[in-house]
């Protein structure tokens, strides 16, 4: 009797229903999903600026160095921590609750492995940037492998019931917990340990509401054969998850070791600002993205339309923003950071531009995970991974600024990948270049009228926070402008989306 009540009970149905991909009311869903993202953007990007500009006042760019520095070893750490298993049971269309348990014991393994490797590892790191402040921050923060191993079934379950309302909520109360904490101890004095608990305590609270949220309790079972059916598979992601790692750290490395923690200080909140573009708009909607993509991988006509649409919004969403922040670096880091960061300016200046074309090429990603093509993404991001290593190692004797323009440059190879991914499904260069070409233009118009107004504002007595409202305006102005006299279909894009949105609202 107890277990037919227990099959029957609402929470278990809601881990049944995720075993099998539905690809029915999709593009409602991806709306709804879209339009849950689109706010978890915006107030993610709030509560994230907010609270690093209250922090860049109470603590040091030495504190913020030494966090990037332990990032270059916790980032490779995570990235390892689920071995690619989430995503393969994503881009499932059948997954089993026997396979749900192997990923989950077999990614809380990992976790506990790499969080005793990083504690070991930690006792090195002064060798690797010259100071001992990083092993003792790395010391507490490997917990965080294990928090976030906890999470791989769990989010992996949302992803493909596409319930973004719910991934929505964890994510902002995570994000408001985590920025409450650090503030309040960096007001108390504790320096750079107030960032460190921040980061545990929005890892703990993740795992916590996740936990209420998905009703999934592993049980005491393992499946060994489904791992080793899985490796060549796993193994893509995984290399792919290493040049990831190395791509986006390599540069905090050489920069951290070359020139120390202040300076690394500098580009870090430089490069977590641009990072916004791509980690709060790009990469939530791969998420959205992914298990969509995956859903309809069979029906190529109606791929291309999906893919074609979604791409083409994204770009006109992600350039104005990259632009835009390289346009008004010298107005926004005085008024967001305080005089003691102005050294960040020309770096931002540089990132921001190389953060729109990441950006808007990001739909990259989820196409060549939904077509099962991640060893052909494997070997373009080695290319890619070698050439950005090689140009920032020759770059380093030049100074941090000539490191920040080459990095921003390797931007570029972004555009071949994009190309890339989709040749997968019937697309070629000139619908890369109908994706591309329109908002790259406008924003290029957008950031010389920036530009030019500054010039003309110059000897005025605007204070600069209103300077920075007016630039922004402007330029927001310009560009939705120009890109509607390139094209009108933006327009119907984003009302037809707008309209479907407020609908489902």
């Amino acid at each position: 009797m107890g277990k037919a009540k227990g099959r029957h009970d609402p929470r278990h149905a809601m881990v049944r229903s995720a075993l099998v991909l539905d690809s029915s009311s999709l593009g409602k869903r991806v709306v709804r999903g879209a339009g849950f993202t689109f706010l978890g953007i915006a107030l993610r990007t709030l509560l994230t600026i907010g609270s690093m500009a209250i922090l860049a006042r109470l603590l040091t760019p030495a504190d913020f160095g030494y966090i990037a520095m332990a990032t270059v070893v916790t980032e490779f750490a995570g990235l390892l921590g689920s071995f690619g298993l989430a995503n393969i049971l994503i881009q499932r269309k059948v997954a089993t609750r026997l396979q749900l348990d192997t990923v989950f014991w077999a990614a809380l393994a990992i976790g506990c492995v790499i969080a005793a490797v990083v504690f070991a590892l930690s006792f090195a790191t002064g060798w690797l940037f010259g100071d001992t402040r990083t092993g003792e921050l790395l010391r507490v923060l490997c917990l965080s492998f294990v928090f976030g191993s906890m999470t791989t079934v769990p989010e992996a379950l949302l992803a493909r019931l596409m319930r973004f309302r719910t991934e929505f909520f964890i994510q902002i109360s995570a994000i408001a917990i985590r920025a409450a904490a650090a503030i309040a101890l960096a007001w108390a004095g504790f320096g750079v340990w107030s960032l460190v608990a921040g980061a545990l305590t929005g890892s703990l609270v993740t795992v916590l509401l996740l936990a209420i949220a998905v009703p999934y309790r592993p049980r005491l079972r393992f499946n060994a054969r489904y791992l080793l059916s899985s490796w060549k598979t796993s193994s893509s992601y995984m290399g792919n998850t290493v040049l990831y790692y190395i791509s986006m750290n390599v540069d905090l490395l050489l920069i951290g070791r070359q020139f120390g923690a202040s300076a690394l200080g500098y580009y870090q909140n430089a490069r977590s600002l641009t990072d916004e573009v791509r980690g709060r708009i790009a990469m939530p909607l791969q998420r959205v993205l992914f298990p969509a993509f995956s859903a309809i991988q069979s029906d190529t006509a109606r791929l291309q339309q999906s893919v074609l649409r979604s791409a083409r919004l994204l770009a006109a969403l992600i350039c104005p923003v990259g632009f835009g922040l390289s346009a008004v670096a010298p107005e926004i880091v005085p008024v967001l950071y305080g005089g003691q960061w102005l050294a960040m300016t020309p770096i931002l200046t540089m990132l921001g531009i190389s953060a729109a074309l990441r950006g808007s090429t990001a739909i990259a990603s989820p196409l060549f995970n939904s077509q099962n093509r991640v060893s052909l993404s494997f070997r373009y991001n080695v290319l890619g991974t070698a050439l950005l290593v090689v140009s920032a190692a020759l770059a380093l004797p030049h100074g941090l600024n000539v490191v920040a323009t080459v990095i921003a440059a390797n931007a570029l190879f972004s555009v071949l990948t994009f190309r890339i991914a989709f040749g997968l499904i019937g697309l070629g260069s000139r619908d890369v270049a109908h994706v591309l070409a329109r908002p790259v233009v406008a924003a290029l118009v957008m950031w010389g009228g920036i530009v030019l107004l500054r010039e003309v504002l110059a000897g005025s007595a605007l204070h600069l926070a209103a300077r920075l409202g007016l630039l922004v305006m402007c330029g927001a102005l310009l560009y939705t402008l120009t890109l509607h006299a390139l094209s009108r279909r933006y327009l119907k894009d984003f009302t037809e989306l707008a309209g479907k949105l407020l609908k489902k609202g």
